[in-house]
């Protein structure tokens, strides 16, 4: 990779984000799928930074992004994206004319945010929605008869009933129980067509779900699969590839003696003459500050592991590289990305990967990289 000149005056960790595997895996996931993608972009695109990504996969044909709030939406917006999105998780009843204002597709979920969109009254805009059907997960959606409903009123409002959505709640975990939930979104589907409303995009299919796409669907929605990243214990048989990669520059490797105690409270304690090398990375930045990271967890440098050593710091965190005498200040130190990969260390934080990516802390610079350069950088700091 051809390195930029003005990385160097960026602090010595980062997250490299490459756009090359970004692509590959949505063209991936889109000739599996077989239908259009519609990728999910919220959380900062699960820590990926998105603007970036956003604009990327538009420019590799995502017909319409993905979002949980209307603020992210804003930003997209803002940063130059003019395809349609969508506001999955809500808004607030204010927020309408922030909708209107900025072209957002709303996703309406609850009784509250269905009125506030049919008070909605002014404007030349015609709005779209999308109204989603609680098919088993017990969070956001309408009872089948309660959507009903809903989407005739909105039509008889005027406004648009583009779409029709569910969310799986186990497809990573129990296939039974997922194809329970679909049973009841085709269902949902066909009492809707009965009162004469057919919306063109009807999606259950997160990235676990892609392995139970259903031939009613118009529309398959998925988020950690993009970034490269596989759900667990089920998955679709999709070839995908990690985009990020989060990594630190050893500041300083220093030599210790029998005995000598590592970091707060003194958990880790040489039982040999020891290297100690300090990176400057922390919790603030997603390295977990559990105990099993502390006892089980590990960096990759070149071609092999080096184990963490006593408890993470906010801004640091300590790897023994005794058995490293390759390993010297400035070498890199990766936290996830192909090895250790983010599975590997949601197993040592005792989560999951999505928590994973989107723990990586926005004062860790984003390197962008493509064709073997980087193209871009974002950073709190502007050099």
């Amino acid at each position: 990779m051809t390195p930029a000149p003005h990385l160097a005056l960026l602090r010595a960790a980062r997250a490299r984000i490459d756009l090359d595997r970004l692509a590959a895996n949505y063209e991936a996931i889109a000739s599996a799928a077989g239908l259009p993608v519609m990728p999910v972009v919220k959380s900062d695109a699960y820590g990926h930074g998105a603007a970036t990504v956003g604009r990327a996969l538009v420019a590799r044909g995502a017909p319409r992004l993905a979002v949980a709030y209307v603020e992210e939406a804003v930003g997209l917006r803002q940063s130059g994206i003019t395809v349609p999105i969508v506001v999955l998780a809500g808004f607030a009843p204010g927020q309408v004319t922030v909708l209107v204002q900025y072209d957002l597709t709303p996703v309406v979920s609850t009784p509250q945010t269905l009125a506030a969109l049919i008070a909605h009254r002014g404007g030349d805009k015609r709005l779209r929605a999308h109204v989603k059907v609680d098919t088993g997960m017990g969070r956001l959606g309408f009872t089948t008869d309660a959507l009903v409903e809903a989407a005739l009123r909105l039509r008889d409002s005027g406004i648009e009933v583009e779409g029709l959505m569910t969310h799986l709640a186990s497809a990573d975990e129990d296939a039974t129980v997922t194809a329970r939930q679909l049973d009841r979104f085709d269902d949902a589907i066909v009492r809707l067509a009965g009162r004469g409303l057919r919306p063109p995009l009807l999606h259950a299919c997160n990235s676990a779900g892609l392995a139970f796409v259903r031939k009613t669907h118009t529309l398959v929605r998925p988020g950690l699969l993009v970034y490269g990243v596989k759900p667990r214990p089920l998955s679709p048989e999709i070839d995908v590839k990690p985009v990020m990669q989060v990594s630190a520059d050893i500041s300083l490797v220093k030599d210790v003696p029998v005995g000598t105690r590592v970091s707060y409270g003194g958990r880790w304690v040489a039982k040999r003459p020891s290297r100690i090398a300090t990176l400057p990375i922390g919790y603030e930045d997603g390295v977990p500050r559990t105990d099993r990271m502390r006892d089980e967890g590990a960096f990759r440098v070149g071609s092999g592991r080096v184990p963490v050593a006593g408890t993470v710091c906010m801004d640091l965190t300590m790897v023994d590289v005794t058995d490293r005498p390759d390993v010297v200040d400035g070498s890199e130190a990766v936290l996830f990305g192909d090895d250790p990969h983010a599975w590997d260390l949601a197993a040592w934080a005792g989560t999951t990967s999505w928590e994973i990516l989107t723990s990586v802390g926005s004062r860790v610079p984003r390197v962008y990289a493509q064709g073997g350069r980087i193209v871009h950088v974002e950073s709190r700091y502007k050099p």
